[in-house]
């Protein structure tokens, strides 16, 4: 061997010995530490006491610390219900986001000294104190910044203090002072340190009782939950929360050296005594739960907690819990340092009762979607999504003779053939429920996927399909054992579903247009389904089209309707004066496949947001619900197939699906409804038809041979019309735009998006177009508009609506309060890919891990303007400014764009402020050449699959 080759070889071993030492476990334990948060009562051991100004003392004393408890109040209910939020805020992400540290963590990032009930603490601001909290590292600020320590600014603060539409309609207040609260929760170390070592109180004396003190947080597992009154939130919000803190206060020091006790009297056991818990009354000393930070807690009331937990009562007084009395108080309170002290007047300002505090909530409206018929009986079910509950109707008598509960939001009804079984789908929970028809009851509730809407048996009652609106899926559930057994793929949104009358045939409608080219007509679908087989026979295309809902097959098998809207987004909404910039009809699709599409418009009378279809037995008439103008078009069926069959096959495909003058030869009558119709069904015998009046909560009768309405049958909804249901009506009523062409629910179908990309400047020359946005939970994402111009919701809809879009004159003062309330209350779904407190994937955390990351894959430091946690921070994942991210195009008059909330991201494509994105991952594939939004090119395919995963899950 030569040499050269020895010497090549020595190099290659020694390369191999180095690799091996930065591959070492310790340097990989090193190089992939994770830091994780402590708690404030680990920051005290070095913050507090005189030689550190008493620094956790002070936070004690601020509303930092009560900020989780505070989620407790009546107010804070009222916020969450403005917000969107349908669980109790202390449940909640987006109010823990701000009331709490490290909500959006998992368990194993937390020590076993953090709690989530200190609220606001020291680790919000600072970051995970795990690395920098040893005092070698804290006493070198570069130190202790290289291991995570976050030095805060005032923009930090405005993260959760930036004004919020719904605190405001709660608490009136004005705008913060951020310079003025920056000062009053400074925490600075004296001038004039009296010495270099923090100054901790005497351990507590263990004596006597073998029981010893467990804390507050152990007495909150059981005691902070709503069943129990919040019973620790009501605690931490008194002042005996705060006794120990108050030692440490220039009052604190006064009273104590009146008193003779010299120097710091959190260090006194006669000022210990009565303001900590286990200096009271000695026992058998403290688990290593309790903190003297807690002050006066429920142990200094009740005795020592021990090592267990007793939920039986009469257990609890039998091993030392006490039942307080005047007298308990009176043994501190006592002529307290000369105070008064009204000992009656005490125990009603600290009384925890077991039950939350009452919420005057507004009225429980019943709002009716859908309905059907049972077969072989005079009985219509009927699925009303604000009770959470279905309507019996009695036909012959035309009442309401039973309801049933179903919890979350029922959306549609379907019977099993022989009528025994009724089937209700639950867009909350996403499940179905069964419901034994005869004892009115339910017997069993199934999961399918998310947001189920329409759904049909086959004709042997074997198979249910199920429209899975958010998933973009159909179930096929085995009714026997109510598993399911299949999951087809249907088109975006699937809405209404129904079988063919011989049985051979689903149509299945879908709401949302396909994704399509930018700047391109939308394109909607028609799913075909063979039910027998379980199969997607065909996939329909209908150009130009959007928010197909509504369907129904013809008795003769020859074709089925459904309803649609043709929404003209590529047209200036100046075209607003035509009339021509939303139409509204009907498609009819042919046995061959053939798909026609007629409007239902007429030139100075539109029909807008057609939502359900119904056809009479004898195949004569078909009965269409405009849900925003409280109207039932009645279509003659035989002249409509006759001038469609009579008709060029260019006319068909180019004049009549776009033809304002062709209603009237085809429309025999409209016939009002109450407000807001939707679901429509019609009797076997063809004589009466049955509409749900959804913000009526009622159903109207309809006189089949007459072509009139005859009655209204009564739900049994409240009589009084609360401003949020007066909003509501608003918003779903076609009243205030021009010609009655369209309303708020047109764009924004169940205050969602109808996938559209929208030209609305007002030069009207096709720039500017932006993609179209949710309402669920926005209001407290200001400003609005993707250039971020608009403050306000009120200003949003108001003004601004009747300049680009209504072109008549803009809402009262009465309407547009109405509708703002409203708009705020829309309620934004449980996240359906992380439930409120579950654990991450591997996926999701190692994408978490790429959101929050610092470096870039070759180690440099990414600038804070370019991570994706700057701008889209938690709980609300916007920072509510404007940024150019790079997706400036050729139509486009501004480069700088409003930072779109990522709350349920997953479910409202198309992406970026033109909705050129179709999906997540084009956002950074094709629409990030130059890491202008987040930095993305030097991430493997792998990283960014988790990134997606993780940003469905906020």
């Amino acid at each position: 061997m030569s040499l050269r080759v020895v010497r090549l070889f020595g190099w290659a071993a020694a390369l191999l010995l180095v690799l091996a030492a930065w591959a070492s476990p310790a340097r990989n334990e090193e190089r992939e530490r994770h830091p994780v948060y402590v708690g404030a009562g680990v920051c005290g051991s070095c913050h507090d006491g005189a030689a550190m100004g008493h620094q956790t003392s002070l936070w004690l004393l601020t509303k930092h610390a009560k900020a989780y408890a505070s989620l407790a109040t009546p107010e804070a209910r009222k916020i969450a219900l403005l917000s969107g939020v349908p669980q109790e805020p202390q449940d909640s992400a987006v109010c823990l986001g701000c009331h709490a540290t490290a909500s959006d963590t998992e368990d194993w990032e937390k020590d076993e000294t953090f709690s989530l009930r200190d609220g606001v603490q020291c680790e919000k601001c600072h970051g995970p104190g795990s690395e920098y909290i040893d005092a070698k590292v804290m006493k070198n600020r570069p130190a202790a910044i290289a291991k995570g320590l976050d030095m805060p600014t005032l923009a930090d603060c405005a993260k959760c203090h930036k004004e919020k539409g719904s605190h405001d309609m709660v608490y009136h207040r004005p705008p913060m002072d951020m310079k003025e609260a920056w000062k009053r929760i400074a925490h600075p170390k004296p001038a004039e340190q009296v010495s270099e070592k923090t100054d901790p109180p005497p351990a507590p004396v263990a004596r006597g009782s073998t029981r010893k003190y467990t804390g507050v947080a152990a007495c909150a597992e059981c005691h902070g939950q709503a069943e129990k009154g919040y019973q620790f939130s009501k605690w931490r919000e008194t002042r005996h929360a705060e006794a120990y803190a108050d030692l440490g206060t220039p009052a604190g020091y006064t009273i104590a050296a009146s008193m003779g006790v010299k120097g710091n009297p959190q260090t006194d056991g006669a000022c210990l005594k009565c303001h900590a818990t286990a200096y009271h009354k000695p026992a058998g000393g403290t688990l290593d739960a309790y903190s003297v930070y807690e002050g006066v807690g429920c142990e200094a009331c009740h005795g020592p907690g021990g090592e267990h937990a007793i939920r039986d009562r009469a257990k609890a007084h039998a091993i030392g819990t006490k039942h307080p009395s005047p007298e308990t108080c009176l043994e501190c309170h006592r002529n307290a340092h000369g105070k008064p002290f009204d000992v009656r007047a005490a125990l009603k300002v600290v009384a925890h009762p077991a039950k939350p505090p009452a919420i005057a909530e507004g009225p429980r409206y019943k709002t009716p979607l859908n309905l059907k018929i049972r077969p072989n009986a005079k009985e219509l079910f009927v699925a009303c999504e604000a009770s959470g509950s279905v309507a019996v109707v009695d036909t012959k008598w035309r009442q309401k003779v039973a309801e049933i509960a179903i919890g979350g939001q029922p959306a549609g009804v379907a019977f099993s053939p022989d009528g025994r079984r009724a089937f209700v789908s639950d867009r909350l929970h996403d499940t179905v429920s069964v419901i034994d028809v005869g004892a009115r009851r339910v017997t069993a509730t199934f999961p399918v996927g998310g947001e189920p809407h329409g759904m049909v048996t086959d004709r042997a009652g074997k198979l249910l399909y199920v429209l899975n609106t958010m998933a973009d899926s159909i179930s096929v559930i085995d009714l026997d054992t109510l598993k399911e057994v299949k999951r087809l793929a249907a088109s975006r949104g699937p809405w209404s579903l129904a079988l063919s009358p011989d049985g051979s045939r689903i149509c299945a409608t879908n709401q949302l247009s396909r994704l399509v080219k930018f700047r391109t007509p939308s394109v909607s679908e028609l799913t075909l389904i063979d039910p027998e087989r379980a199969i997607v026979t065909d996939r329909v295309e209908l150009p130009g089209a959007n928010l197909v809902q509504g369907v129904a097959w013809h008795p003769s098998g020859k074709y089925a309707l459904v309803t649609l809207l043709r929404t003209k987004n590529l047209v200036p909404m100046t075209r607003i004066l035509q009339g021509w910039t939303i139409t509204n009809g009907l498609g009819i699709l042919w046995a061959d496949g053939r798909v026609d599409q007629v409007l239902l418009d007429e030139p100075s009378q539109c029909f807008p947001d057609p939502a359900g279809v119904a056809i009479t037995p004898d195949g004569r008439l078909a009965l269409v619900t405009s849900s925003s103008t409280d109207r039932v078009a009645v279509v003659d069926l035989a002249i409509l197939a006759g001038m469609l069959r009579a008709a060029s096959d260019d006319d068909r495909r180019e004049v009549f699906p776009n033809h304002l003058g062709l209603a009237p030869e085809f429309v025999v009558k409209h016939i009002a409804t109450a407000n807001t119709p939707r679901g429509i069904v019609i009797a076997d015998d063809g004589k009466t038809a049955y509409v749900a009046c959804s913000l009526d909560d009622s159903l109207t009768v309809i006189d089949v041979g007459r072509l009139e309405a005859v009655g209204r049958i009564d739900l049994g909804g409240p009589k009084e019309i609360s401003q949020v249901r007066y909003g509501e009506r608003i918003f779903n009523s076609a009243c205030n735009t021009f010609q009655r062409q369209f309303s708020c629910n047109t764009c924004h179908p169940d205050g969602h998006i109808d996938g559209m990309t929208y030209n609305t400047m007002p030069g009207g020359i096709g720039t500017g177009p932006v993609d179209n946005r949710t309402l669920r939970g926005i209001v407290d994402t200001a400003p609005f508009k993707w250039e971020g111009t608009n403050p306000s919701l009120r200003r949003q809809c108001g003004a601004r609506l009747a300049v680009f879009f209504t072109r008549v004159q803009p809402f009262t003062d009465e309407e547009i309060t109405a509708l703002e309330l409203y708009i705020c209350t829309i309620p934004r779904p449980p996240n359906r890919f992380r439930p409120v407190g579950a654990k991450l994937t591997d996926a999701q955390r190692r994408g978490k891990a790429v959101f929050e990351r610092t470096r870039s894959k070759d180690g440099r430091l990414i600038p804070k303007q370019d991570r994706c946690i700057t701008c889209h921070f938690p709980p609300l994942y916007t920072d509510r400014l404007r940024h150019d991210v790079g997706t400036k195009l050729w139509l486009d008059e501004v480069a700088d764009f409003d930072s779109a909330h990522l709350m349920n991201i997953y479910d409202s494509a198309p992406y970026l402020h033109n909705g050129i994105a179709h999906t997540l991952e084009e956002i950074w594939t094709r629409y990030n050449p130059e890491d202008k939004h987040g930095v993305t090119n030097d991430m493997t395919k792998d990283q960014l699959n988790d990134l997606i995963e993780y940003l469905k899950t906020l």
